[in-house]
């Protein structure tokens, strides 16, 4: 995940465009990677349930 971050800080600082098409940008990255950190947290809580339920 980091590598992914620093990948996508890398090619937004480095490509040429203007600040406000620059900030949205990184705006709906982090906002991606919200919501996929958010899905991976809800699946692990599912996990942990279950195996609670199981005993």
């Amino acid at each position: 995940m980091a590598g992914v971050l620093a990948g996508a800080a890398g090619a937004v600082l480095l490509a040429p465009d203007s600040g406000e098409n620059t900030r949205a940008r990184i705006k709906r990255g982090v906002a991606d990677m919200k919501d996929r950190a958010r899905g991976k947290i809800e699946e692990g809580l599912e996990i942990i349930e279950n195996a609670l339920e199981e005993k």
